[in-house]
């Protein structure tokens, strides 16, 4: 590392030092107001969450720097931008108890998105719509087209698969479903994470490059990325694949060399700096994580499958997706208390098809647009592969043994097996070192 590379993560760590002690919105008042019926007034300021049984608002009021979350009935017609008046009894989150027997911090989560309040069972008012940023409005409205579009062709709960994996839609399942995803080590794929957001991006890039020359195609390519995460939500997955994609695209148009973990590294330290909360992100950990693993366990753990075939890359998908499972199994341990026995036999029969699905998904989406009668034909290939998906998951995750519980996995032994993991990582280039 040079000193130049030190002096850089310096400054951030200094920037997000400062910005964690001095920018970071504060709760609002309301203190006194918990228990009682509040009347306040604001602008829903994402898009709205659907949900199975209701719709999340965030709404940020008035003269605040941070948002209450009010829940409504899913009929309610409010979109991103709308000012409206909502009252309600005002609430503290409060954390909760999972089926494993761990506490989810229900408070913290909310925090790190500035909502320190909520509202059940609210009662919202329209007062002027059109309000918010005119470009996320936009996204929003063509985000919401293109549900539409694949909710007509394809039935529930293909469709709640098709929405997650093109546009990390959630509430598309009942807790039933939800279930069967996280014991068989699956719930990654109903969330837009890095690995669709790469998707996304190489396809931007190979479309473009069709037309345009390589410099304006990249250029494209990163505007696309950007407008695609604000899209979808901007979700710290999300954003760290696309800061990775960036730098990588930055490196074609520069002629650059592109390593990905020094840009995985780079891209922890911008989102650290501009809100160091990330930190404690339960999706920013898993993602920085796997990321890793797949990056720096993939070269030890492809010498284990040397049986295996090269062709269409199923070894190195095989052995990338026991190294992001071995990254992430011991702080999935301490976090959630859920071992997978499944989850190495659910990934490798979806995995391989999951970019099929995506394609398939969004030409439904696209002739959507076109036409109703088009996209069935997309719509229904689509329904079969994310059929075919959802049939492993539920027979995988319906077995008895699916997976098990462990109550307790000490965050002292948690760092210790990552300790052990970089060692292993890195004893060869240490040893290099001292040979020379």
């Amino acid at each position: 590392m040079s000193k130049k590379e030190i002096f850089i993560i310096i400054i951030l760590v200094i920037i997000s030092c400062v910005r964690f002690f001095f920018f970071i919105p504060k709760p609002p008042l309301y203190i006194e107001a918990v228990g009682k019926s509040v009347v306040l007034s604001g602008i829903v300021s994402e898009d709205p969450d659907i949900r199975l049984k209701n719709k999340h608002l965030n709404i940020k009021v008035d003269n605040q720097d941070a948002n209450i979350l009010v829940f409504v009935g899913r009929e309610e017609e409010v979109d991103y931008g709308d000012r409206v008046t909502v009252s309600g009894v005002l609430e503290e989150p409060e954390n909760f108890t999972t089926d494993s027997g761990k506490e989810f911090n229900y408070k913290r989560y909310l925090s790190n998105k500035d909502i320190y309040f909520l509202i059940k069972n609210a009662e919202v008012e329209i007062i002027s719509t059109g309000g918010g940023s005119r470009i996320k409005s936009l996204l929003y409205k063509i985000r919401n087209s293109f549900i539409k579009n694949i909710n007509k062709v394809i039935p529930l709960p293909e469709s709640g698969l098709a929405n997650g994996l093109i546009l990390g839609v959630k509430g598309g399942f009942d807790d039933e479903m939800n279930k069967e995803f996280i014991e068989t080590g699956t719930i990654h794929i109903v969330a837009l994470s890095g690995y669709n957001v790469s998707i996304v991006a190489e396809g931007v890039m190979k479309t473009f490059s069709l037309i345009f020359s390589q410099i304006v195609s990249i250029v494209f390519g990163i505007v696309i990325i950007i407008l695609f995460i604000i899209m979808t939500g901007a979700s710290a997955t999300a954003i760290r694949a696309g800061i990775m994609a960036t730098i990588m695209l930055l490196g074609r148009m520069t002629g650059r060399k592109y390593m990905a973990g020094r840009a995985l590294i780079i891209a922890a330290l911008l989102m650290i700096s501009y809100d160091p909360r990330v930190l404690s992100d339960m999706s920013f950990q898993l993602s920085f994580i796997a990321t890793g693993g797949v990056l720096f366990l993939t070269p030890k753990v492809l010498n284990w499958f040397k049986f295996l075939p090269m062709r269409y890359g199923f070894r190195e998908m095989v052995a990338s997706t026991v190294a992001a499972t071995i990254s992430v199994l011991p702080i999935l341990l301490h976090l959630t208390g859920v071992l997978s026995l499944v989850s190495l036999p659910a990934n490798f029969l979806i995995l391989l098809f999951i970019p099929i699905a995506m394609l398939l998904i969004f030409i439904t989406g696209i002739l959507g647009f076109i036409s109703f009668y088009i996209s069935i034909i997309f719509g229904y290939l689509a329904y079969l592969v994310l059929l075919y998906i959802l049939s492993v998951i539920h027979l995988l995750g319906s077995l008895s043994f699916a997976s098990v519980t462990i109550q307790s996995f000490p965050l002292l032994l948690t760092i210790f097996i990552y300790i052990f993991l970089l060692w292993w990582v890195f004893k060869d280039n240490y040893q290099l070192i001292i040979n020379n």
